[in-house]
C-alpha cells in the first residue's frame, strides 16, 4: 500500500497525538442502561455491523449554522451518551476501580488484571473494567485476548464510546485499517461530536491510509468541536489542505452576503420589477 510522505517529526507526533487521545477517558465506567435503547444494541458484538456504516463518512460532521441575518449560531454538540446517564457507580466500585488503575500504572500487571477481573464478576453490567482489562492483555502481547476483552466492554454496554477508541487504535496498531476506520465511524454513529474519533480517524486516513481528502473534514471537526484550540492539529490541516488544494471549509459555509439590488432596480424600467427585486432581497434576508 502507499504510504503518504510526512516528515519524520510530524509522523511521530501524530502518533502520539492517537495514542494519548485514544486513551483519554478509558478508565470512565458505566452499565447497559447509560442511553436509551438503539438498532442493535443486543447484539453479542455491534462492531460487526459497522460494514454497513453508510458512506460519505461526511454525515458524521458538525455543521455550523447561520440565522436569517448571516450570523452564527452556537452549535451544541449532542451529549456524550456514555456519560450522560443518570446512574451513579457505587462508590465502592470506584475506589476498587482506581486501586486497581494504581496498579496497573504500579506496572503489577497480574494484580491489576486480578482486580479488574474481580469488578467484572462482582459487576458485570460494567463496561469499564473490561477495557482497562484490554489493555492489559496487549501489555501482554495477547492480542487475542485484547480483543475480545475490547469487544466484551461493547456488548456489555454499546454506548461505551471509550471501548470504540481502545477497539479502533488496536486494529490500528495490529495492521487493520480497514477494520480500525469501521470502528471510528462506529463510534461517530454513536456519538458524532466525539472529538477523539474524529481526530483520530483523520489520523488514520491522512498517516496510514494515504487519503488526505477524507483526513480534512475529520481534522476540520475535531478543531471546531474543542474551539480551535489544538494548534498542533490546526498545523496539520493547514498542511493536509496544500496537499488536497480544498479550501472550502466542510463545517462553516457562511451564507453569500444579502445582494446590494438598490442601484440594479433603479435601471430597471418598470416600477414593478423593482418591487419584485426588493421582495427576493427581504425573502433571502
Amino acid at each position: 500500500m502507499a504510504m503518504v510522505s510526512v516528515n519524520p517529526v510530524r509522523a511521530g507526533a501524530l502518533i502520539t497525538a492517537l495514542m494519548l487521545s485514544g486513551c483519554a477517558g478509558l478508565g470512565s465506567m458505566g452499565n447497559s442502561t447509560t442511553a436509551p435503547e438503539k438498532p442493535g444494541k443486543d447484539l453479542v458484538s455491534p462492531v460487526a455491523q459497522t460494514s454497513d456504516v453508510p458512506e460519505p463518512e461526511h454525515q458524521y460532521l458538525p455543521q455550523q449554522a447561520y440565522d436569517a441575518q448571516g450570523k452564527k449560531v452556537e452549535y451544541v454538540p449532542v451529549p456524550n451518551p456514555y456519560t450522560a446517564a443518570p446512574d451513579a457507580v457505587p462508590p465502592a466500585v470506584v475506589t476498587r476501580f482506581q486501586d486497581a488503575s494504581e496498579l496497573m500504572a504500579e506496572e503489577q500487571y497480574r494484580d491489576a488484571r486480578k482486580a479488574f477481573e474481580s469488578i467484572t464478576r462482582d459487576y458485570p453490567e460494567l463496561s469499564g473494567p473490561w477495557v482497562k482489562l484490554g489493555e492489559l492483555a496487549e501489555i501482554g502481547e495477547r492480542m487475542e485476548r485484547a480483543e475480545k476483552s475490547y469487544r466484551k466492554a461493547l456488548e456489555v454496554n454499546p454506548d461505551n464510546v471509550n471501548a470504540y477508541l481502545a477497539l479502533a487504535l488496536f486494529q490500528r496498531r495490529t495492521g487493520d485499517f480497514a477494520g480500525a476506520r469501521k470502528t471510528y465511524l462506529s463510534a461517530l454513529e454513536i456519538w458524532k461530536d466525539f472529538p477523539e474519533a474524529h481526530l483520530n480517524l483523520a489520523i488514520l486516513n491522512d498517516l496510514y491510509m494515504n487519503q488526505p481528502e477524507q483526513a480534512q473534514p475529520h481534522y476540520e471537526a475535531y478543531q471546531f468541536l474543542v474551539g480551535g484550540d489544538d494548534e498542533r492539529v490546526a498545523d496539520w490541516l493547514v498542511e493536509v489542505r496544500r496537499r488536497t488544494g480544498i479550501e472550502t471549509s466542510f463545517i462553516d459555509n457562511p451564507p453569500p452576503p444579502p445582494e446590494n439590488t438598490g442601484e440594479a432596480a433603479s435601471s430597471e424600467p418598470m416600477a414593478a420589477d423593482k418591487g419584485t427585486a426588493s421582495e427576493q432581497t427581504e425573502e433571502k434576508g
